[in-house]
């Protein structure tokens, strides 16, 4: 379906449904226009430096999203790499920045370890106890450090405020199965939480299977001596089949290999009014741990663990026309694997990073806002980093504003570029512990119109990386690659009537290796997405539309492990929605995805899910 075909079907779709709708009712959610994650204080995002997304819980509701995944699809300047269906490995490029350059937070926490050689798999994040997720595009690496060459996506999980919960019952094609459960209590200086999900997939390729849980507790405690305290503990852990690519779609598939994903992760945050300004700390831990098996006399196994503590201090103080933050991180990254197989081994090493960060938000003029920031990492595997970010948001009429701003991100390099000995795994695939970080530059000028119903964003960036970690077959990882990404974002959202919306958003960049000329495989460079959004009754509509350029790929032979590359052709995708909105009541809801069927790879070889539906029903009290 060509491009043209998308716009045409929403637009017309706009001016036929609010004929239907209920002019009186509001979709009786606020819009979110306050975030926390690019300036590391509440800020509105249109005042902020850094191009910044926010997807709210009814959005992630209207997509039918079942992992974070699904939910950022739909994300400007993003792109999902999925191999394959629900619950196989999912990836988020930001402004070309591959998978392992962007940083990802659950709640503020680092997900990223070191120990796993790919970025943070968004499909190991159930979207049921999502209540918004903020993108960053750019680099924030003065902020967060490490990995925010690309941005920083923040998954910000449900608050309690006061007794209320909900349920989810569905089932779909292919075995897709729903199940969530969210229950809140407590009041006045006392809240706790606690949620649980069991996502599950039958698979649409033999041996792709999926079934996942997650359950989450959360305990505040707030003005305890002065202290608000908070508590939470998640354990998440799911199976997945590993049927293999299939560059050909001829039916090739591995019947038996298997992996398994386990994430414990526990966070005690304490912040009080200490003078004029107000101190948060906080002290977590992660262990991720991903086991791959391959039976049969020519098998293997694998066991990859990363643990990651950490502790962070930050005061936030405003001081005349100064919003000044204060910061330090202490963090330690350990590394375990386990070999099994024909290739016995073990590998094990940690690493370690100290770091101290600032920024002042400075007012200059009743319109106009100067943002300077910087932060010194001391690493323990290339010693110490200092990445600066400078900025200003000037008010350029009574709803609009205008950001120019410089920024740096750096990625440290990953235990397998240090560290892996040679020939475990053939060449190409050897350490050097001599490694340099990867380093990112970033020139933005946007602008921002907030005009009630509509709210307008548009940004040009150019963004060049430098010291990218490479490898050949005849050489360990080096610091040898360059690119560069360029482009514009351009985000439109207007409210047709109060029962109505319309999304669009449209990414076009030119993202290239600098020395071969060459397109950065993945990155499409043009692609757009729309939403058209009613209340008709009482039901919800949402009727979803994506659409990309074509993009480049590389295939591999299962079998040979020969590489080629290939033409990924460009895609239009629509999903339905259709929710029932009666309080207190048990809502119907249905979601058709892919409704015309397309067949399209996310990654080459790995066939994305065709059409299916699910019904089920949802329940909030």
């Amino acid at each position: 379906m060509k491009k043209a075909h998308l716009i045409f079907a929403i637009l017309f779709l706009s001016t036929i449904f609010p004929l239907w709708a209920e002019e009186p009712r509001a979709d009786g959610e606020p819009d979110i226009k306050v975030v926390v994650t690019a300036e590391r204080t509440l800020q509105p995002s249109g005042e902020s430096i850094a191009s910044t997304t926010i997807i709210p819980a009814r959005q992630i509701r209207e997509s039918g999203a079942q992992t974070a995944a699904d939910a950022i699809r739909m994300a400007p300047g993003v792109v999902l790499r999925q191999a394959g269906q629900p619950g196989s490995a999912a990836t988020a490029y930001v402004r070309g920045a591959k998978q392992n350059q962007v940083l990802v937070l659950l709640d503020g926490q680092r997900l990223y370890s070191p120990a796993f050689f790919g970025g943070t798999d968004l499909s190991k994040i159930p979207a049921a106890d999502i209540e918004r997720i903020e993108i960053i595009h750019g680099p924030v690496s003065a902020l967060y450090g490490s990995e925010a060459i690309g941005g920083v996506i923040n998954i910000i999980t449900r608050r309690s405020e006061g007794p209320s919960g909900g349920a989810a019952l569905g089932f779909g094609g292919h075995g897709r199965a729903e199940k969530s459960l969210y229950l809140n209590g407590g009041r006045d200086k006392f809240f706790w939480q606690f949620s649980g999900s069991l996502p599950e997939y039958g698979g649409m390729r033999p041996n792709s299977d999926w079934k996942a849980r997650d359950y989450a507790a959360r305990v505040r405690l707030e003005k305890l001596s002065g202290w608000d305290l908070a508590i939470k503990a998640e354990s998440y852990y799911d199976e997945l089949g590993l049927p293999g690519a299939d560059p050909n779609h001829v039916g090739y598939y591995d019947p038996d290999s298997r992996q398994w994903w386990l994430r414990n992760n526990f966070d005690f945050s304490a912040s009080r009014q200490i003078g004029k300004g107000r101190l948060e700390a906080r002290w977590y831990s992660i262990s991720q741990q991903l086991r791959n098996l391959k039976p049969g006399p020519f098998g293997y196994e694998s066991r990859i663990t990363g643990l990651t503590r950490a502790g962070e201090a930050l005061y936030r103080l405003e001081a005349g026309s100064h919003k000044l933050i204060l910061g330090g991180e202490l963090r330690q990254e350990d590394y375990n694997d386990v070999e099994g197989g024909y290739s016995p081994s073990t590998l094990q090493n940690s690493l370690w990073n100290r770091a101290l960060f600032f920024q002042d938000r400075w007012k200059l003029s009743a319109g106009t806002d100067l943002v300077l920031g910087a932060r010194w990492d001391d690493h323990s595997a290339f010693g110490g980093k200092f990445v600066p970010r400078a900025g200003i948001s000037r008010k350029t009429g009574n709803n609009s504003r205008l950001r120019l701003s410089y920024s740096e991100g750096f990625r440290a390099p990953n235990f397998v570029e240090l560290y892996y000995p040679a020939g475990l795994w053939g060449p190409g695939f050897s350490g050097n512990p001599n490694l340099r970080p990867e380093q990112s530059r970033q020139y933005e000028v946007g602008w921002n119109l907030d005009a009630g119903k509509s709210n307008f964003d548009i940004a040009f960036f150019s963004t060049e990386i430098t010291d990218m970690i490479q490898a050949t077959s005849a050489t360990p990882y080096q610091n040898v690659g360059r690119a560069r990404e360029q482009g514009l974002e351009f985000s439109f959202e207007h409210r047709l009537s109060k029962a109505s919306r319309l999304l669009f958003n449209f990414t076009s960049m030119d993202a290239k290796n600098q020395d071969s000329g060459e397109r950065l495989p993945g990155i499409p460079k043009n692609q757009g997405n729309l939403t058209f959004s009613t209340l008709v009754k009482n039901w919800d509509l949402a009727l979803t539309g994506r659409w990309s350029d074509d993009r480049t790929d590389v295939a591999f032979d299962p079998i040979t492990w020969a590489s080629w590359p290939v033409i990924l052709p460009s895609r239009t995708v629509f999903d339905l929605s259709i929710t029932g909105r009666r309080p207190h009541s048990a809502n119907p809801y249905l979601v058709v995805r892919n409704i015309f069927d397309l067949k399209y790879d996310e990654v080459a070889g790995y066939p994305a899910e065709d059409r299916t539906m699910e019904v089920g029903l949802r329940y909030a009290w």
